[in-house]
């Protein structure tokens, strides 16, 4: 099972995967965007070129483990729907969760802060500011993050009844 949570940063990718993680019996792998950027010496910046660079690097490492039957949890962006659409056909057991988040609320939450020193030219190359975001065509549920941690946790349930209405396979 692989279970890829999209959305510009601060939007809840992580959060909720954190908390899916915690719902399910089974072993799950949690593989959090940033951190994966951090196996790797963060060695690439944050222009187009480079995160380009890391989607491929990352989908390889899911194809990797899910060719040995991991399941799996992702948080992290993906920049094109030519690397989204990739993973839609070559990921069996594979659902894409987008969250949205719009900008005030993004601006609230910030524990970054890309977004106080973006509008500065303090911070470059970030998603939804100077890097233009490309929203998801291939989507199996989308999530709305404009409110409470409280109340966006409340969309475990929907992912839940995702898996089981497509009858994704846990291993």
């Amino acid at each position: 099972m692989i279970l890829w949570f999209s959305g510009i940063s601060g939007a809840g990718k992580t959060t909720i995967a954190n908390a899916i993680k915690s719902k399910f019996k089974k072993n799950l792998i949690h593989i959090d965007g940033d951190k994966f950027r951090s196996l790797f010496g963060n060695d690439l910046k944050y222009s187009l070129k480079d995160r380009n660079k890391n989607a491929e690097r990352l989908i390889s490492f899911i194809q990797f483990l899910a060719d040995q039957k991991l399941n799996l949890i992702i948080s992290a962006n993906l920049t094109s729907n030519k690397y989204r659409k990739w993973c839609q056909k070559n990921f069996k057991d594979y659902l894409h969760i987008f969250i949205e988040a719009n900008m005030d609320s993004l601006k609230k939450r910030d524990y970054k802060n890309l977004y106080k020193k973006s509008p500065n030219n303090k911070l470059k190359n970030i998603v939804g500011v100077d890097i233009k975001f490309i929203k998801p065509k291939y989507i199996d549920l989308t999530l709305s993050n404009n409110k409470s941690k409280k109340d966006f946790l409340k969309n475990i349930k929907k992912v839940q009844n995702l898996i089981k209405s497509k009858k994704i396979k846990i291993y």
